[in-house]
């Protein structure tokens, strides 16, 4: 059969229980080292410009996400985008399969359906956010621009646009790549990844009750766009869309994109209308344009060259090859056994060698 999303670490015949465990102690061997570099990089920049800020300043307010301290927000997102290589050179070190599945299950990242779903992303997440804003005004709230020096915001509206994508790819390689293929080579169903994920991106981000079921419902979101269209193309975009229209909103002095107090379950529906709209249009697109949603099977290996007789002369001992243009000598043939034949194996079935799940007979032993 052809391979889900999250189960192509298991459905290879190069699997080994231990391979995407070791690649998660390497994801965090790798994440410090990439970490420890930044952090000396960073207190390069700031003795070197001498503003009476210092890395002891980052270090304190990191995780804030303050657009007006652009070196600080900038830094912050270096710190989460480190993890694409940190993730993708464990796997590769690892194996077994070509670091690209990780990205879908063609093998690589499909560039043409990310822009698409990018811009179907930003429409569904512009309208709803805005719509958002929009009931706000009507119901009494005042909405107004709070942002004073116009360059200071264009830098950072640029910042934004330049590397919260890579933030927000980042964290779908993690949750939604690495660690639902960890937890699908356990198990075929796909319910069980999006279950475990889901909590652990929660847990990934600091916020208040409400914040923190918004943040699920995302995750959930992104969980079953990826398993949907066989690929993390789709999460990523929603994600990007997403954090950029929020944070762009606060460079504008709009909204608080990282302020979740005094949030209620009313603040809910703009994520759970555009998560319906969103994986409604997705599975439409998916159908309208033919994605890849499963991977290939995996072609079994070549049956071994069958023996020549009478052998070519290459293939003769030295003190043979004088004679090897005689005629064969002749062989009293060997009585015929029958053969019982085969049934063909079906054009989509697994490779032979695909280890069974936990919990399933293997069906060598059922014979």
């Amino acid at each position: 059969m052809a391979t889900l999303y999250h189960r192509q670490a298991r459905e290879t015949p190069a699997y080994a229980w231990w391979r995407l465990p070791v690649a998660g102690v390497l994801t965090v061997v790798f994440y410090l080292g990439l970490s420890v570099v930044l952090i000396a990089g960073a207190a390069i920049f700031f003795a070197v410009r001498d503003d009476g800020t210092s890395i002891e300043d980052w270090l304190d307010a990191a995780g804030d996400l303050d657009l007006t301290r652009l070196d600080f927000f900038v830094l912050d997102m270096l710190g989460l985008v480190v993890l694409i290589p940190a993730v993708l050179l464990a796997v590769l070190a690892t194996g077994p399969r070509p670091v690209g599945y990780l990205s879908s299950v063609a093998g690589r990242l499909r560039w043409g359906w990310l822009g698409r779903t990018t811009v179907m992303s930003f429409v569904v997440f512009g309208a709803t956010i805005g719509g958002a804003l929009a009931f706000d005004v009507v119901s009494g709230d005042e909405l107004s621009l709070e942002a004073d020096d116009t360059g200071q915001v264009v830098l950072a509206v640029v910042a934004v646009l330049l590397i919260v994508p890579f933030q927000a790819a980042a964290e779908e390689y993690v949750f939604r790549g690495y660690l639902m293929q960890l937890v699908g080579s356990w198990t075929r169903f796909a319910v069980v990844p999006v279950v475990v994920s889901t909590p652990l991106f929660v847990a990934g981000h600091a916020y208040e009750l409400w914040g923190m079921v918004d943040v699920g419902i995302f995750g959930l979101t992104a969980a079953i766009l990826t398993i949907r269209t066989g690929g993390l193309e789709a999460a990523i975009a929603a994600h990007a869309a997403n954090n950029v229209v929020l944070l762009v909103l606060d460079a504008l002095g709009v909204v608080s994109a990282t302020d979740d107090s005094g949030a209620g379950p009313v603040d809910l529906v703009p994520t759970v209308v555009s998560s319906l709209v969103l994986l409604v249009w997705v599975e439409w697109a998916v159908r309208r344009h033919g994605i890849q949603t499963t991977r290939e099977p995996i072609a079994p290996p070549p049956p071994p060259p069958a023996p020549m007789w009478p052998p070519p002369p290459w293939g003769l001992p030295q003190d043979v090859l004088p004679w090897a243009g005689q005629p064969a000598p002749v062989v009293a043939a060997a009585p015929v056994t029958p053969v019982t034949p085969v049934a063909p194996r079906p054009a989509d079935a697994l490779h032979p060698q695909t280890p069974p799940y936990p919990g399933e007979i293997d069906e060598r032993w059922r014979r």
